[in-house]
C-alpha cells in the first residue's frame, strides 16, 4: 500500500507559540474576512479541563445514530493532524486541509498591514479552518472542543445551541487561576444567554461559580446528579456499566467500552446532551437500543487505550494531576493484581513533581521517567535529575521500548505509558511501526 503524504504545514507552523495568546479580536476578524462561516453552523461547545474528548466521541456516535452529519474539532491531535477536523470521524483530507490552508496564506498577505490580525496563533488558525470547513461541508451540527480555559479560547465566537462543562481541575494554573473557583470563571466564560447548558461531575466550589454565571446568562442550567443521574455498576475487560436517567428517560442500564469511573460520567453527559439537541431540533429521542449501538462504537485512542494484548501496553493521556487521580483509581480499580511498569513524562506546563507523587503511589509499580523530543518537553536532565531525587528510573523510551518488545512477558504484567498526549502521539506511533516489525511477539497487528 502506497503511505498518503502528509500535507504541508510549513506556514502554518510559523504561527506556533507555547504560550496562548488569549482573546477574541483576531478570531473575529479572520472569520469575518471569510463570510462568518461560524455563524452559519449549529454548534456543541464543550469546555471543560478533562473529559472533553471523551465526551465528544461518545456524543458524535449518538448523534450520527440520530443520522446527523456530524463534524468535530478536536485537540491536540494523537494519529494524524488533520483528525482535528473530522466529519463523522473521517479526518480532513490532505487535499482540502491545504487548500484551506492555501487560502488563509493568501488572505493574510493581503491583510498584512491589520495590526488586529498580528500575533495570530496556529490554534486560532486551526480553529478559523474548522468553521470554514464544516461550514462548507453542510455538516448538521458541529462539535467545538474548547482549547485552553473557555472565555477567550479561540472557540469562544460561536452562538451555540447547547453548551457543556465536562470537568473542573487544576490544570494551566499560571493562565487560568490558581483556584477551582478561578478556573471555573474562565471555563464558564462560553455560557452564553438563554442557551441551555449541561455540567458533569463538578466540585462544590466550581458548580457554585458556574451556576452563578447560567443565572446571570439566564442559560437553563442541567446539572449532574440533579438533572440527570449517572450511577457506575463497576467495570469489566468490556468497558464500564452503569444506569442512566432524565427527564426523557426512567433509569437505563448501559455500557461504555471506555474503560474508567469517569467515562461513565462522560458516556452519561453525552446522552443528556443528544437528548437535549434532539428535543431542540424536534428529532425523535433515540431508543435504548440505538443509545446501546451508539455507545459501544465509541472509540477514544489514548485513553485507557490497551494497544497491544501480549505484552500487555495500555496508554493514558493523564496530563494533569485531575486526570491522574482517575488514571490511578482506573488502575486499581482493573488491574488490582499486575505487576505495573509506568512510563510517565510531560510537558513544562504542567504539574511534574506531583503527577510524579501520585504515579508512586501505585500499588505494584515500577516508576520510570523520560523525555521526548519537543520543546515544550521537560529536558532530559530534568528528568534524569528529578528520577534520583525521587529514587526512581529515567530510561530513553525508544531505548526501553526496544528491548521490552523484543522479550516475553508474564499475563500478570503490564506496561503503562501516560503523561503528555504529545509524548503519547510519538510513542502510539512507534509501538505500532514495532508491531509490525516484530508481528510474531503479539497476539494481534493494529489495523
Amino acid at each position: 500500500m502506497i503511505k498518503e503524504e502528509l500535507p504541508d504545514l510549513s506556514w502554518l507552523e510559523a504561527y506556533r507559540t507555547d504560550i496562548p495568546n488569549f482573546g477574541l479580536e483576531r478570531m473575529e476578524r479572520m472569520l469575518a474576512l471569510r463570510g462568518n462561516p461560524h455563524l452559519q453552523l449549529s454548534v456543541i461547545h464543550i469546555g471543560g479541563t478533562n473529559g472533553k474528548g471523551s465526551t465528544i466521541s461518545h456524543l458524535r456516535q449518538l448523534l450520527e445514530m440520530r443520522g446527523l452529519r456530524v463534524g468535530t474539532f478536536t485537540s491536540p491531535y494523537l494519529i494524524s493532524y488533520n483528525e482535528q477536523i473530522a466529519i463523522n470521524g473521517r479526518p480532513i483530507a490532505n487535499q482540502d486541509l491545504e487548500r484551506l490552508l492555501e487560502t488563509y496564506r493568501a488572505l493574510f498577505e493581503e491583510q498584512a498591514n491589520d495590526e488586529v490580525l498580528q500575533g495570530v496563533t496556529e490554534f486560532e488558525i486551526m480553529t478559523a479552518l474548522a468553521y470554514d470547513y464544516l461550514a462548507q461541508e453542510r455538516v448538521d451540527v458541529a462539535i467545538m472542543e474548547v482549547g485552553m480555559g473557555g472565555l477567550l479560547d479561540s472557540t469562544n465566537v460561536c452562538r451555540p445551541d447547547l453548551t457543556a462543562i465536562t470537568t473542573i481541575g487544576l490544570d494551566h494554573v499560571a493562565l487560568l487561576g490558581h483556584s477551582l473557583a478561578a478556573i471555573a470563571e474562565q471555563k464558564a466564560g462560553i455560557i452564553k444567554p438563554n442557551v441551555p447548558l449541561v455540567t458533569g461531575r463538578i466540585e462544590s466550589e466550581a458548580l457554585a461559580v458556574i451556576e452563578d454565571k447560567a443565572h446571570q446568562m439566564q442559560a437553563p442550567h442541567y446539572v449532574y446528579g440533579q438533572s440527570y443521574q449517572v450511577q457506575s455498576l463497576g467495570g469489566t475487560d468490556s468497558g464500564e456499566h452503569f444506569r442512566f436517567s432524565n427527564a426523557y428517560r426512567e433509569e437505563e442500564h448501559y455500557l461504555t467500552p471506555l474503560l474508567g469511573q469517569h467515562q461513565v460520567d462522560n458516556a452519561g453527559l453525552a446522552i443528556q446532551l443528544c437528548d437535549l439537541y434532539c428535543q431542540s431540533k424536534q428529532l425523535p429521542l433515540l431508543t435504548k437500543e440505538q443509545i446501546d449501538t451508539a455507545l459501544v462504537a465509541t472509540n477514544w485512542p489514548g485513553r485507557m487505550e490497551q494497544i497491544s494484548n501480549q505484552p500487555r501496553i495500555l496508554l493514558d493521556g493523564a496530563h494533569n494531576p485531575h486526570a491522574m487521580e482517575r488514571l490511578t483509581r482506573t488502575l486499581n480499580q482493573h488491574y488490582p493484581d499486575l505487576d505495573k511498569r509506568i512510563l510517565f513524562s510531560c510537558i513544562q506546563t504542567k504539574s511534574l513533581e506531583e503527577m510524579v507523587g501520585q504515579l508512586k503511589q501505585v500499588p505494584k509499580s515500577q516508576l520510570i521517567l523520560t523525555s521526548f523530543a519537543d520543546p515544550r518537553s521537560f529536558s532530559k536532565e530534568k528528568m534524569e535529575a528529578l528520577a534520583c531525587e525521587q529514587g526512581l528510573n529515567y530510561a530513553d523510551w525508544q531505548n526501553f521500548l526496544e528491548a521490552y518488545l523484543k522479550v516475553e512477558h508474564r499475563a500478570d504484567e503490564l506496561l503503562l505509558i501516560t503523561g503528555s498526549l504529545y509524548f503519547l502521539a510519538q510513542v502510539r506511533a512507534y509501538i505500532i511501526d514495532k508491531q509490525k516489525e516484530f508481528r510474531s511477539v503479539y497476539g494481534h497487528e493494529e489495523n
